[in-house]
């Protein structure tokens, strides 16, 4: 959630920079859902702009941008979409009953308030539950294939539990 919140308040900055009117872009509410097993987003994200000026400007700059992750390679395109639930006050409706099995508040939904425009930082208001939990470890190839056939199976993810670990 940091890198996307830095993300949408340097575009709100460059924005205000650019008007000739000096119209701000401003957003509100905030949820990149994660992947717990994982540890990685779902590849989406919830953010609501409080203009539809704001979400056409974040559209035109961001949408169909590409930018190579981590691995060598690997592509990650932005494609941007209208929600089926729009505005603050529904967002927040619709996620205040969520809860969230994590062991921080940093992956939970957050309100900002007062909004966002790239100079007010204001502190996130978390949104839903959360239920604390210790972290999952991580998930690991089986080497091992599944059968002893001479197809090509793939390999297996597999928990393994290591010694002090339950």
């Amino acid at each position: 959630r940091r890198d996307l919140l830095h993300i949408l308040d340097s575009h709100c900055r460059v924005e205000y920079l650019k008007s000739k009117w000096h119209c701000k872009s401003e957003f509100d509410f905030l949820y990149l859902p994660m992947d717990f097993r994982r540890r990685a987003n779902l590849g989406y994200a919830f953010v609501n702009f409080t203009t539809a000026a704001g979400a056409l400007r974040f559209w035109k700059a961001c949408n169909k941008y590409k930018w190579e992750v981590e691995a060598p390679g690997n592509k990650k395109m932005c494609e941007i979409a209208c929600a089926d639930i729009q505005g603050r006050d529904a967002l927040e409706k619709h996620f205040e009953r969520f809860k969230f099995y994590c062991h921080t508040d940093g992956y939970l939904p957050v309100i900002l308030s007062p909004p966002r425009d790239g100079w007010n930082y204001s502190k996130p208001i978390i949104v839903g539950k959360r239920f604390d939990v210790a972290a999952a470890p991580p998930l690991y190839f089986d080497r091992k294939f599944r059968s002893k056939s001479k197809s090509k199976s793939k390999p297996k993810l597999t928990r393994r539990k290591f010694k002090g670990l339950s």
